[in-house]
């Protein structure tokens, strides 16, 4: 081969990951390089950016630190918390009546009922730090902070309390 050849072909190559690299930038700068450090952003199709670790619960869903019981019971705790929280009357379900869109199953005040015996099953301050970090997506070291003083270990705190929580809630629904 000649050098000729081989300087052509260099300058392709190089001329090739250029054109990567631009493309690559092109699609980071819908994230910032601060949102970029406190999530897990995925790239989906040509353009779009998925941050895939956004809430301590999708972090630990990615991280495999939960088991197929603990979020089979905080899957079923999400729907009687999205049925407590609306309010369809006073005197009847009307997602039940026959022809209508089909109901969840459960009526709001069915809802509130399994929340509570949730609530009984244990202590008060784990129901919160479920709750909070299930429910409302709160960080775990913030949900953790009234179980353990340092941010790393609140954080482990809240991880803790969650899976617990979620092992009795997959203990009494024999999930």
């Amino acid at each position: 081969m000649s050098t000729k050849t081989e300087k052509r072909r260099a300058a392709r190559e190089k001329k090739a990951k250029a054109g990567a690299a631009m493309d690559r930038v092109a699609n980071d700068d819908q994230v910032s390089s601060f949102a970029r450090q406190h999530g897990d952003y995925v790239r989906e199709g040509n353009r779009a950016a998925v941050n895939r670790g956004g809430t301590p619960l999708a972090r630990w869903i990615r991280d495999g630190l939960l088991s197929e019981t603990q979020l089979l019971a905080i899957q079923y705790c999400l729907r009687p918390w999205e049925r407590a929280g609306r309010f369809n009357g006073l005197v009847q379900d009307l997602l039940k009546i026959p022809g209508q869109q089909p109901s969840s199953g459960m009526a709001q005040q069915d809802a509130l009922d399994e929340l509570v015996r949730f609530k009984e099953a244990v202590p008060r301050k784990y129901w919160e730090v479920f709750e909070n970090v299930c429910r409302f997506d709160e960080p775990a070291g913030v949900a953790g902070s009234a179980l353990s003083p340092t941010t790393r270990s609140a954080q482990e705190a809240a991880r803790i309390c969650v899976c617990f929580v979620a092992d009795i809630i997959a203990m009494r629904r024999r999930l």
